[in-house]
């Protein structure tokens, strides 16, 4: 928490100031009042103006903080959400794929959200309530003893309490947090496939589906509040018995000139102020365990899970060294039979059957995950830092990712093209089947659901041929398309990457006539499919993961 406040200094900054200046204006009428009442002094036009120009100025110090924090809200949840994202690009490669990014996704804007409502009022209000409750307590004093005692002692009693309870209430959040990331996944993953949801009969598939994991989540959600509100209104009974308590003493000593009658307004504006400084600082308390929830997940699950990187920069790729590459995975050691230099020129096909290990080596050299084995430039590729290796390598996946933007903006991931750059596309004639119908503003919806899946592939391509990359990867990036079209592409393609490392997979029989050279997989494990698009294995002991007999992949 430290951190935050620190790299936020002109925001804290400015937030004491205002908080200060809004508090002291909310208290400022009870204390005017009291400080007549004490001189004997009535009600007059200059009170009452002076009363009216503080409530003025305090609504007018309360809208100047409301539209600074928002506007400074809208630039800070920008940051930060920027700097999760980072953190979920560093993830290790079969943490992120495990955690499913749909979950990641909801967890990343909880934080978001939670950090957002610290800042922008949790904060604010713990110091607005402390300044209030040091106040309402000078003059609490300054009417009797008895009242400063009384509302001295609450305040230690609802903190302790409220701490109990959200002690508690946050591993309550925590598991609500995960159901509702669990079931709003789901029900992203149902939705986003138009086909298979319009297809169905009725909703009552989707009611099967998707219902439980809902009823679930609000189930858990109720079991909280119930807790939360249940057991916090014990503590509002003692906070409501003790002010009506005060309010009857008061009055009682009014009647016997104990006190002056001045005294039951001073109290009337004072309690109101008292208490809901009071509940606000417990409120702060529930933001903090909230914010506390979030936190934990961005330690525990984003920065424990961090993929190491090396120290050695990578400006260019010269070579490719296999030396019977491996790699772990649940427990698992997994070992590829090859030895092969691979050069600038040559065109790879990498064959194998169906679940053998093909896509998990082109992964490897992108040092998706730790590897030995494997070499750039004769540098064990462990040593390397990923994002100037992967700068180098250009890769397009089996499923390649369509953004609801326009055609343009797809092809440059986010960025406008250049003249130069469409003109070397519209030459290359890799997008003209999607050009005949679509234009370069053309905006593509979710998933390229107004696309076929050649037109993806066909985008993937696209992006490869901008890329300035040594190494071109090529995992079934045509597995979508009409036999003339892949030919068109892959020659296309071949052609655009010369003096280029290419490597390929391809479950077309004629993918090999553009081969220069051949890396054969085979594996006669029965652990196969281990080693497919899932990317997951079956968890074995660190004794098994040494023994000799499991696969070794050639």
């Amino acid at each position: 928490m430290k951190f935050l406040l620190l790299a936020n200094k002109k925001f804290v900054v400015v937030t004491l100031i205002l908080v200060a200046l809004s508090s002291v204006t909310a208290t400022i009428t009870p204390v005017l009042l009291q400080l007549f009442s004490v001189g004997k002094q009535g009600m007059n036009l200059r009170l009452f103006g002076v009363v009216l120009g503080a409530m003025a100025l305090s609504f007018g110090l309360q809208f100047a903080l409301l539209i600074y924090r928002e506007n400074y809200a809208a630039r800070f949840n920008t940051r930060y959400l920027s700097s999760l994202l980072g953190k979920i690009h560093r993830l290790n490669y079969d943490a992120y794929a495990k955690s499913e990014p749909a979950y990641l996704i909801n967890r990343m804007f909880a934080v978001v959200d939670s950090l957002y409502l610290f800042m922008v009022s949790g904060f604010g209000e713990f110091i607005r309530s402390l300044l209030i409750l040091a106040v309402a307590l000078v003059l609490a004093f300054s009417i009797h003893w008895t009242i400063f005692l009384t509302l001295l002692i609450l305040i230690p009693v609802n903190v302790v309490g409220f701490r109990w309870i959200n002690r508690r209430l946050r591993v309550r959040m925590e598991e609500m947090q995960k159901r509702g990331a669990a079931a709003s996944k789901d029900l992203v993953s149902a939705l986003s496939n138009v086909d298979a949801v319009k297809q169905l009969p009725d909703a009552s598939s989707l009611d099967r589906l998707l219902l439980p994991g809902i009823r679930e989540m609000y189930r858990t959600l109720a079991q909280t509040n119930k807790f939360a509100q249940g057991s916090s209104s014990s503590l509002d009974f003692v906070n409501q018995f003790c002010q009506n308590a005060l309010y009857l003493g008061v009055t009682y000593a009014i009647a016997q000139n104990l006190l002056p009658i001045g005294s039951v307004v001073v109290v009337g504006l004072l309690l109101p102020l008292f208490f809901s400084a009071l509940g606000g600082l417990t409120q702060v308390n529930l933001k903090f365990k909230t914010l506390e929830t979030g936190l934990d997940f961005v330690r525990s699950e984003l920065d424990a899970h961090a993929e190491q990187d090396g120290s050695i920069e990578v400006d260019r790729i010269r070579s490719i060294t296999l030396e019977d590459p491996e790699f772990e995975l649940d427990g698992r050691i997994f070992r590829y039979r090859l030895q092969d230099r691979l050069l600038p020129g040559q065109i790879v096909h990498v064959q194998g059957a169906s679940g053998s290990g093909k896509s998990s080596l082109l992964k490897l050299l992108l040092a998706f995950r730790e590897a030995k084995g494997v070499a750039v430039n004769d540098i064990p590729i462990a040593s390397l830092r990923k994002n100037g290796l992967r700068a180098r390598i250009a890769y397009a996946s089996q499923h390649p990712v369509i953004l609801s933007k326009s055609l343009e903006e797809n092809i440059g991931w986010g960025r406008r093209l250049s003249d130069e750059e469409k003109a070397r596309l519209e030459r290359s004639k890799v997008l003209a089947p999607i050009l005949r119908t679509k234009t370069w503003e053309t905006r593509l919806t979710e998933n390229g659901a107004n696309l076929s899946g050649g037109e993806k592939q066909r985008i993937a391509a696209a992006r490869l041929l901008l890329q300035d990359a040594d190494v071109l990867l090529l995992d079934e990036s045509t597995s979508s398309i009409d036999a003339e079209s892949a030919d068109d592409i892959f020659r296309t393609l071949i052609e655009a990457a010369p003096g280029k490392i290419v490597l390929y997979t391809s479950h077309n029989r004629d993918a090999a006539e553009y081969a220069t050279h051949t890396l054969i997989i085979e594996t006669e494990s029965r652990h196969d499919d281990l080693l497919d698009d899932r990317r997951f294995g079956e968890k074995t002991s660190s004794h098994d993961a040494h023994d000799p007999q499991l696969p070794e992949i050639r």
